[in-house]
């Protein structure tokens, strides 16, 4: 690859993992700083390995596993609570329902508490594919297993998860 090209796939990377990556980010340290302290890091290891990197969905996978090591370091240098609360932003409606939206947030709430309650390995697979859409191949790479690891990881994860959803409190 040519270093000009090399360097548009970087910041193009860069452009569109940006807020998706700072969402990951927050939601594994739940520190506004140190999420973004580790979106830069990595943002930075990217750029300093644009001349090796190759384009094509292996390069947004190994961002996230820059990212989720940067995370990892920082749990571990700050000694921070690995418990990741889910944010989501409900999507613009225009006029909206307030029962609905009532019904939302709490089902909403209901959802981040279950995640916080679910064992890492598997709140960590659940975050990487339903909400940051990576394929199976981008998750075995950034969380270094075989693939049907992640499908059988991801699929005893989602099946804990509905259990807990469906259980009453």
């Amino acid at each position: 690859m040519q270093n000009g090209e090399a360097d548009v796939e970087v910041l193009r990377l860069l452009d569109s993992v940006g807020r998706r990556g700072f969402a990951f980010a927050w939601q594994m340290l739940r520190n506004h700083d140190d999420a973004l302290d580790a979106v830069q890091a990595s943002m930075m290891a990217a750029w300093r390995n644009r001349k090796r990197l190759r384009p094509g969905p292996e390069l947004r996978g190994w961002f996230y596993r820059v990212l989720r090591n940067r995370c990892i370091d920082v749990m571990r240098s700050r000694r921070v609570q690995r418990a990741a609360p889910l944010e989501v932003d409900p999507p613009d409606r225009g006029a909206s329902d307030p029962a609905h939206d009532a019904a939302r947030r709490e089902e909403l709430d209901r959802l981040r508490r279950v995640l916080r309650q679910m064992p890492d390995e598997m709140r960590e697979i659940v975050l990487l594919r339903d909400f940051h859409d990576l394929s199976y191949a981008e998750i075995a790479g950034v969380l270094d297993i075989p693939t049907g690891t992640v499908m059988s990881r991801l699929h005893r994860a989602r099946s804990t998860l509905r259990e807990q959803m469906l259980a009453k409190e």
